[in-house]
């Protein structure tokens, strides 16, 4: 991925508080931020509860990319189905930067 997560813009040398904006606990990494974060999973979960499906969280986007295209039916169903982690990545910038850029949060049920 090509977002700026702290650690990204840390090995270009631009110098920020080293921490996950979403709980303010862990380094912000793409691995973390996007999979690992307790708001991510969070996220995550309420969705497949909906969906009926279990998971288990891969070590890695790579990872969770390519278990993910293998799900879903029919093949409208699977091309939409492949758009959900895009769909779920996104919202968690976006509430990322509404917490670093403009000091408001959201709860997963609103995200």
């Amino acid at each position: 991925m090509a977002y700026l997560t702290q650690e990204v813009l840390q090995r270009k040398r631009i110098q920020l508080v080293p921490r996950c904006f979403l709980f303010m606990v862990t380094e912000e990494t793409n691995k973390h931020l996007f999979l690992h974060c307790k708001y991510t999973a969070q996220l995550w979960n309420l969705f497949l509860n909906i969906t009926g499906y279990s998971w288990a969280m891969p070590e890695h986007t790579t990872d969770l990319l390519s278990c993910w295209i293998r799900r879903g039916g029919s093949k409208s169903q699977k091309r939409w189905w492949r758009l959900i982690p895009s769909c779920i990545w996104c919202s968690v910038w976006r509430e990322r930067n509404a917490r670093c850029f403009e000091d408001r949060s959201n709860s997963i049920h609103k995200v």
